[in-house]
């Protein structure tokens, strides 16, 4: 399956230490393929600048999301908007650790992959 990728799921990718990919494939079973946004990369790039424990996170998240496959669409500078219209043209999951972006993704229709902190893995597909 493939699934969009957003940055709050990238930063706890880093902060849990954990192979969060292979939990979700786990609990789909099947493999995911994640697919990452330029607006969320861009994001990534805007975090990484601070200074911090955030900041240092962000930078292991963006080099970590430069490897996967890139997508260019959306359309929107926002990347929350970007992946949520992506998510409705395409059809594709979006995983994210964000309550408010998972709400709005769900409220629109489209399929939505949530990791909370504790690690549970929510699907909405």
């Amino acid at each position: 399956m493939e699934a969009l990728v957003d940055t709050s799921f990238l930063l706890l990718l880093f902060e849990s230490g954990k192979d969060l990919f292979s939990l979700i494939e786990d609990r789909l079973g099947e493999p995911v393929t994640p697919i990452v946004l330029k607006q969320v990369l861009k994001e990534l790039a805007r975090i990484s600048g601070r200074p911090g424990r955030r900041g240092r996170l962000a930078t292991l998240a963006l080099s970590y999301a430069e490897k996967m496959r890139l997508l260019e669409a959306g359309g929107e500078e926002d990347a929350d908007k970007s992946l949520i219209l992506v998510s409705k043209e395409r059809g594709l999951p979006v995983i994210t650790a964000d309550w408010r972006l998972m709400r709005e993704v769900r409220s629109q229709g489209c399929g939505c992959i949530y990791v909370n902190r504790r690690l549970e893995i929510h699907v909405f597909v």
